[in-house]
């Protein structure tokens, strides 16, 4: 057995910040405080996605769209020699193949049915303008996005399995290790290496995935979560109020309360 270099370091670090922002996703979708955050990350992810798309077609073998044996034969074949010691496919085998692309489209969609959804209903972000009178009712796309997150939970679980599934049966190609360590046994050396092209790539992607969180950080009220309604203070617009009143009634009193 010979010890390969299948899944190059962009691609492990893809791997593992995907993993980093959508659990961040999910945890900060749990209370409506953190609801900006959970915007950000979302448009994080969208870049992690944009540049595995490329990476699909212009990366290293294994990782390329094109290597991954979709096929219902393929799926019949792998499916009837599971069992077998040897495995067959060194990068993904076409069931994984399968749960990779579905859960690049769902996450797609989740995406984009949070960006509506945000600005829809919140009247926030790049689409707030549709937080009309007739739109900012609708609940459609807020019910549409944690239906398609679901999804994406089921799909996350089933490519856990699937390689928990895939160390079971095929141990010895270490292909678990694999992910962390990019190497993974196999009868004839098939290593990948990277051209200077997608190392200059990898590197402004990741540059750029940096400066936009930074970004986010150094100026956080910008287009991506900004409110199309103004804020209003109440203290300078209601200054008898707050002198003669607040004491005893809330600042944000009903215009039928006398003091």
């Amino acid at each position: 057995m010979k010890k390969s270099y299948i899944w190059s370091l962009p691609t492990r670090v893809f791997h593992w910040l995907f993993v980093l922002f959508i659990l961040l996703a999910f945890i900060s979708a749990e209370e409506d405080f953190w609801l900006d955050y959970h915007a950000i990350i979302g448009y994080a992810v969208l870049i992690l996605l944009f540049y595995r798309v490329i990476w699909g077609f212009f990366g290293p073998k294994y990782s390329l769209f094109k290597d991954f044996p979709i096929g219902i034969q393929n799926a019949k074949d792998f499916l009837s020699n599971i069992f077998e010691k040897q495995e067959k496919y060194i990068g993904h085998n076409p069931l994984a193949s399968y749960v990779m692309f579905s859960m690049f489209i769902i996450c797609f969609l989740v995406i984009i049915s949070g960006i509506l959804a945000y600005g829809i209903q919140e009247g926030k972000g790049i689409v707030s303008f549709l937080n009309s009178s007739f739109f900012k009712e609708m609940e459609l796309f807020e019910e549409l996005h944690e239906l398609l997150s679901t999804l994406f939970i089921v799909l996350i679980v089933a490519h856990i399995f699937g390689v928990f599934m895939e160390w079971f049966l095929h141990s010895p190609n270490e292909t678990l290790n694999s992910i962390f360590t990019g190497f993974k046994k196999t009868k004839n050396d098939e290593s990948v290496k990277l051209n200077i092209y997608q190392k200059v790539f990898s590197f402004i992607m990741l540059l750029f995935f940096i400066g936009f969180l930074l970004f986010n950080v150094y100026k956080p009220n910008n287009i991506l979560i900004a409110s199309k309604y103004e804020e209003i203070n109440y203290e300078s617009k209601n200054e008898l109020f707050v002198n003669e009143c607040a004491s005893c009634h809330t600042l944000y009193s009903s215009k039928f309360i006398a003091c």
